[in-house]
């Protein structure tokens, strides 16, 4: 489980496309404190640590994990969002963010408001069930807060901290695709009301449980 707070940004170094399955390296931030077999978040993809070095790490991307997320868009030089699974001590400072990507959605406004910036993103009116005002939702893997919504956008504010140690320090650009994970809360209750939907009693369904 990840927390969507961000613990450092590092570039790809390399990308390697084998058919529909692709390895990943970048840069090693960590040092020696991992280890093969962790589980990290890459722009919010939990991925295992095949190999690493004093100076990079690498991952396989199956094909499922391909076709889910923008990982196929990516390129040598690419900067990324990297968090380590959350310990079982460790403070819980984000959300919930279990690193399975949803859907991808698309930059769809950046604004300058003072110091921060507000983002709109475009996603599959499919999912707005999900999407909530001030709810949380994970862009990339960063924990981000929604401001407004519409059935098939909605926006999020960032503010100078988040800009520094994110991949938003680079503002995207309009068209970009980013990597979305809607609150897991969320998608519990959204099943339990369709279920009641179809059952005819969502009072009952409720007492079941």
């Amino acid at each position: 489980m990840f927390t969507g707070i961000i613990e450092s940004t590092v570039k790809i170094t390399r990308f390697i496309k084998s058919g529909s399955e692709c390895s990943l390296t970048v840069e090693n931030c960590f040092g020696s404190s991992i280890s093969a077999g962790d589980s990290i978040s890459v722009d919010g993809v939990c991925l295992t640590v095949e190999k690493f070095s004093p100076k990079e790490m690498m991952f396989f991307v199956s094909a499922a994990t391909v076709k889910k997320t923008i990982v196929s868009s990516y390129s040598p030089g690419n900067v990324v969002n990297l968090e380590r699974a959350m310990p079982a001590n460790g403070r819980f400072d984000g959300h919930i963010v279990q690193g399975h990507i949803d859907t991808s959605g698309v930059v769809a406004g950046v604004k300058r408001v003072e110091k921060g910036i507000e983002i709109k993103f475009s996603f599959d009116k499919k999912y707005s069930p999900l999407v909530v005002e001030r709810g949380s939702i994970a862009v990339n893997g960063i924990s981000l807060t929604c401001s407004e919504t519409g059935d098939d956008f909605f926006k999020v504010s960032c503010i100078p901290e988040t800009l520094r140690r994110t991949s938003f320090f680079i503002p995207p650009s309009i068209g970009r695709k980013v990597n979305l994970e809607f609150d897991i809360i969320g998608k519990y209750v959204s099943k339990v009301l369709e279920k009641g939907k179809k059952d005819g009693d969502i009072s009952s369904l409720l007492e079941k449980m």
